[in-house]
C-alpha cells in the first residue's frame, strides 16, 4: 500500500517544501510553472542587444531575461532564437525551490522581455537542460517545463523582492506594459530580428 502511494506521487510530480506547483511537468491553477534565478550578464546576450559586446543599458537594468534554450529555440540555435524579443508575463505562486530561493507573496505579475539564452551547460544543467520544449512536456532537474535567469544588472530584481520565486508562465505581447518592460522599440536595436507573433 505505502509503495503504491509513493509510485502515485511520483507520477503526479508531488509538491515539495516551498513548491506550490505540482505535476509533470509542474503547474498551478492548471498554468504551466517555471523555475527563476538572478543574475547579471556584462554582454550583449544571445539576441545581441547591445553594441560590439556591451550590452544596451536597457538590457542590463529593465525586466528582461534569459531563458531556458529549449524555450529559446526548440532548434537548439545559441544565436538569434525563435524567442529572442518575446515577450512573457511571470506571475509568482508564492513557491520556490528549496534551497534555492525563498518565499515570494503570490500574485505578483512582472513582463520580462526574453533578450538572452541560458544554455543546456554546465553550470546550468539543473535549470535550463529540459530535454523537450514546454510544449511537449519538457521539465528540468526541479520538474519545469520553464527556466528563466532574470537579469539583474540594476538591481531591478532585488527591488522586486524576488529570491528566485517559482512562478506561472504566460506568453504575450511586449507593448502596453509599465516602463520597466522593454518594448518592441526596443527589440528593433537589437541585432536578431524578431520571429512570430
Amino acid at each position: 500500500m505505502i509503495a503504491a502511494l509513493v509510485a502515485v506521487l511520483l507520477l503526479v510530480g508531488c509538491v515539495e517544501g516551498g513548491q506550490k506547483c505540482s505535476g509533470s511537468p509542474r503547474r498551478y491553477n492548471g498554468k504551466l510553472c517555471g523555475s527563476t534565478t538572478n543574475y547579471h550578464d556584462s554582454f550583449k546576450g544571445a539576441c545581441g542587444c547591445g553594441h560590439g559586446n556591451t550590452p544596451f543599458r536597457w538590457n542590463q537594468d529593465h525586466y528582461v531575461a534569459a531563458a531556458s534554450q529549449m524555450f529559446f529555440d526548440s532548434g537548439r540555435k545559441t544565436w538569434c532564437g525563435s524567442k529572442c524579443g518575446h515577450c512573457v508575463k511571470l506571475t509568482t505562486t508564492g513557491g520556490f525551490v528549496d534551497g534555492h530561493g525563498k518565499s515570494t507573496g503570490e500574485g505578483q505579475s512582472k513582463v520580462f522581455m526574453v533578450t538572452n539564452l541560458c544554455p543546456a551547460v554546465s553550470p546550468n544543467m539543473a535549470w535550463c537542460a529540459q530535454p523537450t520544449p514546454p510544449w511537449e512536456g519538457g521539465q528540468n532537474t526541479f520538474g519545469y517545463a520553464y527556466h528563466f535567469d532574470l537579469e539583474n544588472g540594476g538591481g531591478q530584481v532585488s527591488r522586486l523582492g524576488w529570491d528566485n520565486p517559482e512562478v506561472t508562465v504566460d506568453e504575450i505581447d511586449c507593448n502596453h506594459h509599465e516602463g520597466m518592460t522593454p518594448n518592441d522599440g526596443f527589440y528593433r536595436q537589437c541585432e536578431c530580428p524578431k520571429v512570430g507573433p
